[in-house]
């Protein structure tokens, strides 16, 4: 069974390397062969078993990506305002300035749809008087529907992905809206009371999250402080919660049956195991019902089902496959989750456990429980490191430390009389539950100082830059640790040395100069790369409720590629040109800035030379702020013997102010002007350029129709070819001796199939 198990996991990784899902037909076929090769298992049964076992995997994998993407929207209801009924399923998420609302769209226009697809809606500024939709209830939405995608750079969150695991098909903004039916689930009115009780407390929502799965409550602040001393695992519900009430309600149910059993002849027919077992398994279920079912509650809840059934039958297996048996289940339950960093991250660090206890002789004699726990640690992270700085952007340098004064607090103090406070007040016992939750939120409130401390130490924080080398040094510290064969050990470490040789010789021989033009939705941020420098033309916008792009999209950029900024030029005062500005220059102290609002206007004639790129500013003509559209920063970079055009946010007007004056803007590549705006890109102008390739920096789901039609009309009687943001994220420009080569590295062909456009 568990080597049918390995090939039907092999054969669903494979359906996450493929670029497009398994049409329907072809899905159809691979499940006719399937049938077929089952149906005549006789002879040769292990290969043929295996054989099936792969097949049975893809159809899994393939059958869920596209019944996935079918219930995706059809595009002509993006963009535009329509009435929608929604049947909400998810609490609430209450900000400042808006609610954030998931549930299932039933109907578009009166039109039922079926499938359901999922969506998010983001309601800004609603009424005061109306209260926030209630999971259980159904209501009718004024709406703007977007595809379901986000940012793609390099080094930056993939939102789109975390979309698909979450199982979300659509995207929207909420106008307005009615409440039609429905009621507030039990979930839901458990979560008000519980908020009304904690809305005084300043630790309120880290109780909430480890009781009700809700985190919406938990501040930025203590989210960075969490997140930056390595304590963020335990405010998500795990295996190890799931594993604490099943160990508690075990102990607890064994001493009542043997209780009950008061006779000699009743507890010596009494399985006290047998009961306590079943007991736990039901209160972990209610205990993921609490949390809402969520991602990765389930994903818990079926890992720790599978260990606690082969417990309750006794069954002896190797840890190993109880691992292999639980990481079916868990893609068995929820088809998506090696999308999300949780599911890596669990799997990783249950897996480093069970080689520990597999290779690795028990710790005895004094204190061997604490020199247990801090080796524990120890390993968990140094093996987890690669993973947490990728996901993460950083790695957190005392978290072992940390985690070894904090858990067992958090395990036998917080999250008991949490859990006992939320029974209380579940049977309407509100004073005792008060009493209860204001007692586990205590030792949050003395460690708080300290875990600030540390979380603000810069020392304490290794950035992804930064931690990258010691990626490689604590795997090879962890593979001289491991207790295996000295030849092994040897063969690594030589194996280490020269895999950084080569990358430092593919480093220094690597002279060529990127232009990066980053995904950063409507807005425009470009960075060209040289060594380890950069130059920077433009931040991004900074959204009071959406985010700084320069935080989402140009930091982790540059901290991936591990790039300093030099040099940086805005082009004007718009938000989505200027936006980041005060984010990156708080960043990096030492840049050199042009443009509106960053002290030294742009200004025609002025020139420079950053290394092999040199640079001419072109318009404005005249001493201005940079402030409006057409006195936009117009750059032109030459590059070797190519050159490139940033024009920024000017209209034809200014255009046709840069001909007049005979302005050098014939370019091999064209940023287009204004996003793709038909206020922009005139013919006369376009054939003044003659660019061989044109870019356009915009947002999929923005509200002005860019790129315009009648602009992409004119490229194509041209015969320029274009590459958009929004249609494949961060665009890359290679320029060599040789020449220059294009790409979409998060848009080729050789993309998985979740890394498509929809």
């Amino acid at each position: 069974m568990d080597r049918w198990l390995s090939a039907a996991l092999t054969g669903y990784a494979l359906t996450f390397f493929m670029s497009q899902p398994i049409l329907l037909l072809q899905w159809s076929l691979v499940l006719g062969i399937t049938g077929i090769i089952a149906s005549n298992l006789a002879p040769l049964y292990l290969n043929r078993a295996l054989i099936v076992g792969v097949l049975c995997g893809i159809v899994w994998g393939s059958g869920n990506s596209y019944f996935h993407q079918l219930a995706q929207l059809p595009p002509e209801r993006y963009g535009v305002t329509l009435p929608i009924e929604v049947a909400v399923q998810s609490i609430t998420q209450v900000e400042q300035h808006f609610w954030r609302i998931e549930g299932k769209l039933v109907a578009v226009r009166g039109e039922p749809q079926r499938p359901a697809p999922r969506v998010r809606l983001n309601w800004y500024q609603p009424p005061p008087a109306l209260s926030p939709p209630a999971a259980g209830t159904r209501w009718l939405f004024e709406a703007r529907l977007r595809a379901p995608q986000g940012v793609r750079n390099d080094g930056g969150f993939l939102y789109h992905r975390y979309l698909i695991g979450q199982g979300i098909q659509a995207l929207g903004t909420i106008r307005s809206g009615q409440w039609l039916a429905g009621q507030p689930t039990y979930r839901q009115r458990l979560f008000d009371r519980m908020a009304q009780l904690l809305q005084e407390s300043p630790h309120g929502g880290i109780l909430q999250a480890l009781t009700l799965g809700e985190r919406q409550q938990i501040s930025r602040e203590q989210w960075m402080i969490y997140q930056r001393t390595g304590l963020a695992h335990l405010i998500a519900i795990s295996g190890l919660h799931l594993s604490l009430v099943a160990a508690g309600v075990i102990w607890l149910g064994q001493r009542l049956v043997r209780q009950r059993a008061s006779h000699r002849s009743r507890r010596e027919t009494m399985n006290s195991w047998y009961w306590a077992t079943l007991i736990a398994l039901v209160a972990t279920f209610y205990y993921a019902s609490l949390a809402g079912f969520a991602t990765a509650t389930v994903r818990a809840f079926a890992m720790f089902s599978v260990l606690l059934v082969h417990k309750y039958y006794a069954v002896h297996t190797p840890p190993s496959r109880v691992l292999l048996r639980a990481v079916a289940v868990v893609v068995l339950v929820e088809p998506m989750a090696p999308l999300q960093a949780g599911f890596w991250l669990s799997v990783g660090a249950v897996a480093t456990i069970l080689m520990m206890h597999w290779r690795w002789p028990v710790i005895r004699g004094k204190w061997a429980w604490l020199r247990s726990l801090w080796r524990l640690e120890w390993v968990l992270t140094l093996a987890l490191w690669p993973l947490t700085a990728l996901w993460f952007g950083g790695v957190p340098v005392l978290a072992p430390l940390v985690n070894l004064v904090v858990i067992p607090l958090v395990s036998f103090w917080v999250l008991p009389l949490a859990l006992l406070g939320t029974l209380a007040l579940i049977v309407t016992a509100e004073p005792l539950a008060a009493v209860l939750l204001h007692w586990a939120e205590l030792p949050l409130t003395l460690l708080t100082p300290l875990l600030t401390t540390l979380a603000h130490a810069p020392w304490q924080w290794l950035p992804t830059h930064v931690s990258g080398a010691g990626v490689g040094l604590s795997l090879l510290l962890l593979s001289w640790l491991w207790p295996w064969r000295w030849r092994y050990k040897v063969a690594t470490s030589i194996g280490f040395v020269l895999l950084q040789l080569v990358s430092v010789e593919l480093q220094q021989r690597d002279a060529s100069v990127k232009l990066h033009v980053l995904d950063v939705e409507q807005g425009s941020a470009i960075v060209i790369q040289q060594g380890q420098e950069a130059l920077l033309i433009d931040t991004g916008a900074n959204w009071a409720l959406g985010g700084s792009m320069a935080e989402r999209a140009i930091i982790p950029f540059l901290e991936q590629h591990r790039l300093t900024p030099k040099i940086a030029f805005v082009s004007h005062r718009d938000n989505d040109h200027l936006g980041g500005y005060t984010l990156l220059a708080a960043r990096y102290p030492h840049l050199r800035w042009f443009g509106s609002g960053t002290g030294l206007p742009c200004t025609a004639g002025q020139t420079g030379q950053w290394r092999r790129v040199s640079w001419q500013v072109l318009h404005p003509r005249r001493v201005t702020e940079n402030r409006h559209n057409d006195e936009s920063c117009v750059i032109r970079l030459q590059i070797g013997d190519a050159s490139v055009l940033v024009p920024g946010d000017i209209t034809y007007r200014a255009e046709r102010q840069l001909l007049a004056y005979v302005a050098p803007v014939a370019s091999d590549i064209l940023v287009l002007a204004h996003h793709g705006s038909n206020s922009s890109s005139e013919e006369i102008f376009l054939r003044a350029v003659q660019p061989q390739l044109a870019l356009a920096s915009r947002g999929r789901n923005n509200a002005y129709g860019m790129v315009a039609e009648p602009v992409k009309e004119r490229l194509r009687q041209l015969q320029i070819p274009l590459l958009d943001t929004a249609l494949g994220g961060q665009i890359t420009v290679r320029f060599e001796a040789q020449g220059w080569t294009v790409e979409q590295p998060w848009a080729g062909r050789g993309r998985p199939w979740f890394d498509a456009d929809n």
